[in-house]
């Protein structure tokens, strides 16, 4: 085959290159945010791409190095719009910096066109970009060192603070417990002879409550304190238990770990529950409880009280020193 003819052949497939072109719009714009820079400063550079609808091109692989000196911080960014007129604009943002000073070229960058028919390749345009390093004072001022810088606030920061008052509120709540479980105002209350048997001192106060009235004066929380208080100090005397310092819990358990008959052990639940109810919940007892609760008092001094008159129900030698 002839020169010539070879020649003709190249002609003709430009011909038919340039001809599938001529509907084909693409141009390749390079813009970075400055093209001066102090060293280690970071900034973006872009690939915008203005190309036609259904042609096909092929971006380069952006990593590493993009030349000798300038480095690509991540990965890039791909983004794509079209125009009014059907055009697709691509975007490619990726960020690059430099460590060392001088002015570098930041290289014309490969984007392949691929048809059915024939490929080509369009280069982006080259640009340069100029390091510089950090002015240095030659003033010779001696300046302090920076302190370290402050960080914002956390949760955590703030959380051993709040466990601390979360503690002392709990303390204080517990106190105010304490103290209004024992202020219980005694007044009149006078056991005044101290070989007098508990159950006989338990009846004269239990008799003065009924006579004062205090629940149809509407004194109800007043008038359950000073039952139970007089139920606990007997207690504490009969069954030498302190029960004037104990809670009404503490005080079922004890006396139910001494096998206390259930009549009335269930009696003196009953009065203490509904006691506490009144004292701390500020419930309010129609007026026949308030009759019985009293009643059940005397009940239970009544059929708990030791029998004088066996030696076998004597008390013992804890309860006799009480």
């Amino acid at each position: 085959m002839s020169y010539r003819t070879i020649f003709s052949c190249i002609v003709i497939v430009k011909l038919c290159i340039f001809s599938d072109l001529s509907g084909q719009r693409l141009s390749i714009e390079t813009v970075t945010d400055t093209n001066r820079i102090t060293i280690g400063d970071q900034i973006n550079l872009t690939y915008k791409i203005h190309k036609s609808k259904g042609l096909n091109l092929s971006i380069p692989s952006f990593s590493g190095d993009l030349s000798d000196g300038i480095e690509i911080i991540g990965s890039p960014h791909i983004d794509s719009t079209k125009t009014k007129n059907g055009e697709k604009v691509l975007s490619v943002k990726m960020k690059i910096t430099a460590f060392d000073t001088g002015t570098y070229v930041i290289p014309a960058q490969p984007f392949v066109i691929n048809e059915r028919t024939y490929s080509d390749t369009v280069y982006s345009k080259a640009s340069l970009l100029t390091v510089v390093g950090v002015a240095l004072d030659t003033t010779g001022t001696i300046r302090d060192i920076k302190g370290p810088k402050a960080l914002p606030y956390t949760f955590i920061d703030f959380l051993p603070y709040i466990l601390a008052f979360l503690v002392l509120v709990i303390i204080g709540l517990a106190i105010l417990l304490f103290f209004r479980r024992q202020k219980i105002d005694v007044s009149g209350f006078k056991p005044v002879k101290s070989n007098e048997p508990p159950h006989i001192t338990a009846f004269r106060e239990l008799d003065k409550i009924k006579a004062q009235k205090l629940w149809q004066q509407k004194q109800v929380k007043e008038y359950y304190s000073r039952i139970t208080y007089v139920i606990r100090w007997y207690i504490s005397k009969r069954f030498a238990i302190n029960a004037l310092e104990l809670t009404s819990y503490e005080i079922l358990s004890h006396l139910k770990s001494l096998n206390l008959d259930q009549v009335n052990f269930g009696i003196l639940e009953n009065l203490l529950n509904l006691a506490d109810m009144v004292k701390f919940a500020k419930g309010e007892p129609d007026p026949d409880e308030n009759v019985t609760r009293l009643e059940q008092a005397y009940d239970f001094v009544k059929m708990t009280k030791l029998d004088q008159t066996h030696p076998e129900n004597k008390p013992n030698e804890d309860q006799k020193n009480e």
